[in-house]
């Protein structure tokens, strides 16, 4: 899972890397938040990729937790 989540993020940072800045003026509007611009979402990009990347560790987690044992009170507050 992450290494396609790596290689998605790869082909992403291809992108815009390629943009100019007129394609980061560019925008239009969100019916819930008004209008973006595509500098506006590449600021909020590091958040969304920091979310992915906790939904993808919490699926392993619960995934491998029954198998953890007693290593389960590592990950209790």
């Amino acid at each position: 899972m992450l290494a396609e989540f790596a290689e998605l993020r790869s082909a992403s940072i291809r992108l815009v890397a390629s943009l100019k800045d007129v394609d980061l003026a560019r925008g239009g509007h969100h019916p819930k938040v008004g209008f973006l611009r595509v500098a506006d979402l590449l600021h909020e990009w590091i958040h969304h990729d920091r979310n992915h990347l906790r939904q993808i560790l919490a699926n392993v987690q619960g995934y491998v937790w029954p198998w953890m044992g007693n290593t389960q009170r590592f990950s209790q507050p």
